[in-house]
């Protein structure tokens, strides 16, 4: 089994999406993060769903958890105005989120070699440098697992 078999689309959004829209398709989806794409909509850049969470939260919050509970129904609303106008390219240039490069494998790459270079580069989600397909398609950390599993159960 190959990336290219275990390899599906994923939401790609541009660097100039809306914050709160990104926080609403992770949140729609269930998505572990988001594959963040450049004006040419080449695929640069990885974000996790923790990542993009922290940039919603006031750093005082993060600085002194004990002030996470005194905000009440209200900093829930304080959360949504404090990300209008941002994007997330915002978020990408943004030092205290962890940005990571879009890690490319190859089309032939086994479940092993996808799986060590994942963890390599700390990511969930690789690019599979597929040039028969039109659309990127990408192997996430749970497929590869699913996949892994899979092929344990089949031989048992």
């Amino acid at each position: 089994m190959h990336a290219s078999d275990i390899a599906g689309p994923l939401v790609v959004v541009d660097r100039s999406t809306p914050a709160l829209d990104a926080i609403r398709l992770i949140a729609d989806q269930d998505l572990l993060g988001l594959v963040i794409a450049e004006h040419d909509g080449h695929p640069s850049a990885v974000v996790s769903s923790i990542d993009v969470t922290r940039y919603m939260l006031p750093g005082y919050l993060l600085d002194d958890l004990s002030l996470a509970n005194t905000l009440g129904a209200d900093g829930v609303e304080d959360l949504r105005v404090g990300m209008e106008g941002r994007t997330l390219g915002d978020l990408v240039d943004d030092d205290s989120v962890a940005v990571r490069r879009v890690l490319v494998v190859p089309a032939d790459a086994g479940l092993v070699e996808v799986a060590a270079r994942m963890v390599d580069a700390g990511t969930q989600v690789a690019l599979v440098h597929d040039p028969s397909r039109d659309e990127p398609v990408f192997v996430t950390l749970p497929g590869l697992l699913d996949a892994l599993v899979g092929r344990w159960d089949a031989r048992s």
